[in-house]
This record gives C-alpha cells, structure tokens and sequence, in this order.
C-alpha cells in the first residue's frame, strides 16, 4: 500500500476522536444546564405581569380629557418554578377592573394611587404570588362632566417661499373644534393653536396634517386638522378705480381731477381674473378740501386680501367744488 492511503486513514480516526470528545462535552453542557435550571427554579426571583387596566360602571356624561394607560406591570416574588409558569407557560390574559365609585375623584380628575392598584390587582392575584409593586404605582386621568364649547384654531407656525412665489394664506380643515375639559380649566380655553412647525423654501401648496396644542387635562376633539398653505405666483395687475368723496354738504358736489387713480399691486395667477375695480373703494374727504389745500389726498377705504404692494397714482388730486340750485 502507499503511503498517501495510511495518511488517509490516519485523518478519518484523528476526525472520530473529535467527534466523540465534541459529544461529550455536548453530554456534560446539558447535565450542566439542567442542574442549573432545577437550582433556579428553587430560589425565589421577581416576575412582571401585564395587566389591562380598565375602570368600569362610567357615568355616561364622563369624558377621558387625558389618556388612561390600557396596560400596567405588576411585579411579584415567588419560587422560580412558579414565576416561569406565569411568566412563560400561562397563555393567559390579565385583567385590573375597577369600579369608578372606589376612585378618588377630585376637580375634574381620577386618582389611581398605589392603594388602589393594589386592592384590585390583589382580587385576582395568581396563587404562589407575593404582590411587590405595581408600575406606574400612581395614575391620574382628567376627564369632563360633559361640557363642552367649539372655538377656534390658530395657525401656528413659519412658512417661507422661493423667489417668485408668495403665501396666499393657510385654510384649516375644520378650523374650529370642540373642547371638553374640567371645570377648573374649561373656562380659559378660548382657542387652540396648531403644533408650531416652519416650513421654508415653499414652491407649491403644501397639504399636512396638523396636532393641536391644548392644555393639560383638556381634549380636542378632533384633536388634529388638515392645513392647507397656499403657494402661488404673483403677477402685477392695474386697473383704474373710481374716486368717490364723501362727509359733503347736501347743497354742495365735489369733483376731482382726474375722476379716475390708477391702482397697480401684486396678484397671484389663480385670482388674477377675479379682482376688478369694484373690489376697491378710493375716497376724498370734503373736511380736507374745506381746510384751504389745493389738492386732497386718496384715502384707500377698502381692498381685496391677499395682493401685494398695492400703489394708487396719483397719490392727491385736485378738486372743485360747486354749490348745488338746491
């Protein structure tokens, strides 16, 4: 035989001698594992349990105006054994029901305190269980008698556009909501803001979804809204627009020269079509002409929202008053 077929048969048995040493130590691991385990489940350790945590038998006009946690820990000590049986091998649900007459309810708030916890959790406490603690060990929830009032929402926030574009003006979808709180704080609520955000370099109409802001204890329902910021671009836009006076004498007229102003300003694209002369409202005032001036000045008494800039030319005209046959 040659020597390459001993070598071959020298690395097959030097291979068995690490398997066998592999399972053995595979052997001791286990025995070593399970003598742990069986220690362990001897000495009493901590467990934590989920508990769903519900009041019952509320008054029908009693609104949640803060959040009821849905769940709490509870912790106990037993035997090893025990909390892993529980812990692991219980598919079970956990329940804290307590009944809203056992509550301390004060100024429009409910005081879970660890008393209280503990009583209900110890109604149904699983067997070998020593009760430690409960986590959180105090909970309060505020909540309405029923009153309630809309009021508005205010935009709350810093937009900023690109070169050549402009904010036409933010609508809120509601922009009003209703406000359910207790009595010591429903009479100061007035309004609500919208989150604070800012949104910078703008080019088109931006749709979001906005949270409100309300104070501690008190509920917005709905508790956010769908802002809309309008982006556009501006163009210029003229148009001339009568000169109205006013505060003359019955027996008296008063005429400017020219009968017209020319009032340019900025627009955006999607109202350009929409403003018309009609939509401004120029006066002279006859107190001004009556005081010896040779010219009065444009007053502008009334313009469309959302243009820019606006300029009237000329800025005072002259004027002629004539008595009436009257």
């Amino acid at each position: 035989m040659s020597s390459d077929f001993f070598k071959v048969i020298f690395r097959r048995l030097r291979l068995v001698k690490i398997e066998r040493d592999f399972l053995v130590f595979l052997v001791f691991l286990v025995v070593s594992i399970i003598f742990w385990f069986m220690q362990s489940i001897q000495e009493t350790t901590e467990v934590s349990l989920s508990y769903k945590l519900k009041i019952e038998n509320l008054p029908k006009d009693v609104v949640y105006t803060s959040d009821l946690p849905s769940e709490i820990s509870v912790t106990y000590t037993s035997k090893g054994w025990n909390a892993f049986y529980y812990k692991f091998m219980l598919n079970d649900t956990y329940e804290v029901r307590i009944p809203f007459k056992e509550v301390n309810q004060k100024s429009g708030k409910i005081l879970l305190d660890a008393n209280v916890l503990k009583r209900a959790v110890m109604k149904d406490k699983p067997q070998g269980m020593t009760f430690k603690s409960t986590s959180p060990n105090k909970i309060e929830v505020y909540y309405s008698n029923g009153q309630h009032k809309r009021v508005p929402v205010i935009f709350n926030g810093r937009i900023s556009t690109t070169a050549g574009r402009y904010l036409c003006g933010t609508i809120l979808h509601p922009d009003s909501v209703d406000i359910y709180a207790p009595k010591h704080i429903y009479g100061s609520i007035n309004s609500v803001k919208t989150e604070n955000f800012t949104f910078n370099e703008l080019e088109d109409t931006l749709h979001t979804r906005l949270a409100l802001l309300v104070p501690r204890g008190a509920k917005a329902i709905p508790d956010s809204i769908d802002a809309e910021v309008c982006v556009d671009i501006f163009t210029d836009k003229t148009l001339q627009v009568p000169i109205y006076s006013e505060n003359v004498p019955n027996n008296k007229i008063m005429r400017t020269f020219p009968l017209k102003a020319t009032v340019t300003f900025l627009v955006s694209a999607t109202l350009y079509e929409s403003i018309t002369p009609s939509d401004f409202l120029l006066v002279v005032d006859y107190k001004d002409a009556i005081a010896g001036s040779k010219r009065c000045k444009l007053d502008i008494r009334q313009q469309p929202d959302h243009i820019r800039h606006l300029r009237v030319s000329p800025e005072t005209v002259e004027y002629v008053i004539e008595q009436t046959t009257e």
